[in-house]
């Protein structure tokens, strides 16, 4: 199956997607587009927060079932959904919000980076669904890793689950002297470090950090 959970964790913006192209029936949504120079088109509905796409194959008028079985594997098949999936991705970052964050906080972070530096939180791992990364877009490379994880991986006298934000820093060593960083969980901790988004670390410093290692990885 193609990008099975790709809308899972997010739930669309009406606003948005009207802006944007989505046509409003009722209560269901819809939206179409051209790719591969027009040889598919390309069918997004969200209807009762389900999203559904599919591709139609435009000089046959069929669906396109290669798209999501599995055992189809080649260059053009390749080529079709990296082209869907780069469709997909625009939609989702331009129509679509990331739900059901632990903390204010960590909706303010995503909402600030997707406003400076147009980049969404994109989930890449099935055994991890509640971690995702901010990448650049040139280049992929990670700026920052979101987690929710147990609170005793960071300090062993907390208890429940907390959400952190990894970034890279270049003072690291004089960052983790201060009492609300720590070292980075599952990353190399020489270069990133670990920030709870409970509110404990104020939004403008941890912006700062934000911009700091935006920075960094870009080099």
């Amino acid at each position: 199956m193609f990008l099975p959970d790709y809308f899972e964790k997010y739930s669309i913006d009406n606003e948005k997607a009207l802006a944007y192209g989505f046509s409003k029936q009722g209560e269901k949504f819809h939206y179409d587009q051209q790719i591969l120079d027009g040889d598919f088109k390309l069918y997004v509905t969200v209807q009762s927060k389900q999203v559904h796409f599919w591709l139609v194959d435009q000089e046959t008028g069929d669906d396109y079932v290669q798209l999501h079985m599995d055992q189809m594997v080649g260059q053009y098949v390749g080529q079709v959904r990296e082209a869907c999936q780069q469709a997909l991705e625009d939609i989702r970052s331009s129509c679509f919000a990331v739900k059901d964050f632990l903390y204010p906080q960590t909706k303010r972070l995503v909402d600030w980076i997707s406003r400076q530096y147009d980049r969404p939180i994109e989930y890449l791992w099935d055994r991890s669904p509640d971690s995702g990364v901010f990448r650049h877009q040139k280049d992929l490379k990670w700026f920052g890793v979101l987690m929710k994880i147990d609170w005793s991986k960071l300090d062993a006298r907390q208890e429940g689950k907390i959400e952190v934000l990894n970034l890279k820093q270049d003072h690291v060593s004089q960052l983790l002297e201060e009492p609300h960083f720590y070292p980075a969980y599952h990353m190399n901790k020489k270069y990133w470090i670990s920030i709870p988004l409970d509110g404990r670390v104020e939004d403008d410093l941890l912006f700062e950090l934000v911009a700091k290692s935006w920075v960094l990885t870009k080099k």
